[in-house]
């Protein structure tokens, strides 16, 4: 029996989801000294067989059962087949129709092959599983639905013959959205409002009302100057909050025009919940009399808990929390227990305003984009040297890179995101960067740039541009593993689009749009896929968030 449960824990990695995940993509033990959350990024192999321009690495007809192990965990079927199989043998005919594990999968007569025929099958289906939920992403095969309204309590009074009551509401609209631990979501609204819900019960859990700055606001200065706004809503500012942000179940972070982050906690007791204010990031404060305080115009967090801001001041920061705010329940944040961490930047110019930020773990690196329309890569190995572009020696954090690919109109760098796709030879990166002018433009990088003296990380040979245009500025992007792009303009037009990463021969290999979703707002801003690789949430229309789930198409198509 030890050397079964020894078998099992060397084949099961991963989250418990069951979706495929590559050992590449595992989060290096030197990103962070803390214990991870269930955050996991997904990694597919490739179903789509007929395009053109297929990389040469990587034929249609490739064997699957040729490329890395897959790994995935099932700790719950596993030990429930270990605990069966002690019963079945004490008593072979005992009665097993209760059993959680399918007849075909249950003990035989041999039972060192028994989990090993488990993990193959379990394995054969999982890959199976994951093959489709791709196609379904690539065709457009999704279960579409609003999951919550934040004008819940609004309609309610409204029914109430309430609303215009002392303790009334206005109607509000969702203009940022972030997923956490789904279907935990949280939103940022125009009047200045954070929300949870939850969006399979598609209720709103908790609100603070009215914590950032609005136009109907009298509490906050608005800090946010008239340049930075432009590039940021373009001709349709919806007002409100600036971002948000969610990890796991319970913390969010959220910024607004009036500057800095604010921090909350959802608290749960029973049926009951509440969104409680933890505080402000008190680093971005200005000590100066009269001074405001620095605009964060975007964020994110890893599955470390570590949040990264992208501030108007065109600096990099990092903020690390205690370990008991963020995995455990404790409500009571000190402000002084907080770590804030600004990355130099890279060059003698002032620095250019960040408009939007991605972190991939994978490669222990973030990408930001400038409103001089800069994408530049930081290495976050905290362990290993780096070529610094700031200081022009090797350093254990800087800049490592800068691309522009908006040389020839001046354009802004509105959205950015990392993309990857896996091949024969080990996983493939990319930078996809969108722009004011409605350009999306992506470039390889290599992953192994520590060996390069002087800090090259782009493939210049490789950039790409998708065809056609966004109509308006590209507000939002994000990715999914094997090069799928999601883009959002102020077009209303949601935008699947198909990258091929690490080509020989890139001419060839032009990106291919698959499809788009129609029907959203001029003020939809911004898309996010979850953990699972499985939906795609949004907001963009008015008071709703809109849950595209390519896993359930599937189910729907085997009910039939």
């Amino acid at each position: 029996m030890v050397n079964r449960i020894a078998l099992i824990l060397s084949l099961c990695v991963g989250g418990a989801n069951g979706y495929v995940a590559m050992p590449s993509h595992h989060v290096s033990k030197h990103f962070l000294k803390t214990s991870p959350s269930s955050r996991r990024s997904t990694q597919l192999h490739s179903m789509y067989q007929n395009h053109p321009h297929w990389p040469d690495d990587a034929s249609p007809s490739e064997d699957f059962s040729i490329n890395k192990p897959i790994f995935y965990n099932d700790f719950d079927d596993l030990i429930a087949l270990t605990q069966e199989e002690g019963q079945f043998w004490e008593n072979p005919s005992a009665e097993q129709s209760s059993s959680s594990i399918p007849s075909n999968l249950r003990p035989t007569r041999t039972s060192d092959t028994t989990i090993s025929d488990f993990l193959n099958a379990r394995i054969s289906q999982v890959t199976k599983d994951s093959r489709q939920l791709l196609k379904n992403w690539r065709n457009g095969h999704a279960e579409s639905f609003g999951a919550f309204t934040i004008n819940e309590q609004y309609l309610r009074n409204k029914e109430e013959n309430k609303e215009d009551g002392p303790d009334s509401i206005p109607y509000d609209w969702v203009r940022r959205v972030d997923i956490g631990q789904y279907p935990r979501v949280a939103c940022g609204s125009a009047y200045g409002s954070i929300f949870v819900a939850d969006a399979t019960s598609k209720q709103v859990m908790g609100v603070a009302r009215g914590v950032h700055y609005s136009e109907n606001s009298d509490e906050y200065a608005n800090a946010l100057d008239e340049q930075l706004r432009q590039c940021i809503y373009g001709e349709y500012d919806g007002g409100g909050v600036l971002d948000v942000a969610m990890f796991g179940k319970n913390v969010v972070a959220s910024s607004g025009r009036e500057g800095g982050v604010k921090l909350f906690k959802l608290l749960e007791d029973g049926n009951q919940a509440e969104l409680m204010p933890q505080g402000d990031v008190k680093a971005l404060i200005r000590l100066m009399p009269g001074a405001l305080p620095i605009v964060v115009t975007c964020m994110k967090f890893d599955s470390y808990g570590r949040l990264y801001l992208g501030c108007s001041d065109g600096f990099l920061r990092i903020v690390s929390f205690p370990q008991d705010f963020i995995f455990g329940d404790d409500f009571d944040l000190n402000p002084q227990d907080l770590h804030v961490t600004v990355v130099p930047h890279w060059s003698d110019q002032v620095p250019s305003p960040i408009l939007s930020l991605d972190v991939s773990e994978e490669l222990e690196m973030v990408v930001t984009s400038h409103v001089n329309g800069n994408a530049c890569l930081y290495s976050m190995k905290e362990h290993e040297d780096v070529y610094n572009m700031a200081s022009g020696r090797r350093e254990q954090v800087g800049v490592i890179g800068v691309w522009n690919p908006f040389t020839a109109d001046k354009s802004y760098a509105r959205s950015v995101t990392f993309t990857s796709k896996d091949s024969l030879h080990g996983p493939k990166y990319a930078v996809v960067v969108g722009g004011g002018n409605g350009e999306v433009w992506v470039n390889d990088i290599y992953p192994e740039y520590g060996e390069s003296k002087t800090g090259e990380v782009f493939v210049d040979e490789y950039v790409q541009k998708f065809e056609p245009n966004h109509v308006g500025p590209v507000i939002s992007l994000c990715s999914r593993p094997e090069g799928l792009i999601v883009s959002v303009g102020h077009d209303g037009m949601l935008r699947m689009t198909q990258t091929w990463i690490g080509l020989k021969n890139p001419k060839k290999a032009t990106p291919w749009p698959l499809y788009g979703l129609g029907g959203y707002k001029a003020w939809i801003g911004s898309v996010c896929i979850d953990d699972e690789g499985k939906r795609l949430i949004s907001d963009g229309m008015d008071d709703a968030v809109i849950v595209h789930d390519f896993s359930e198409y599937e189910k729907e198509e085997n009910s039939q």
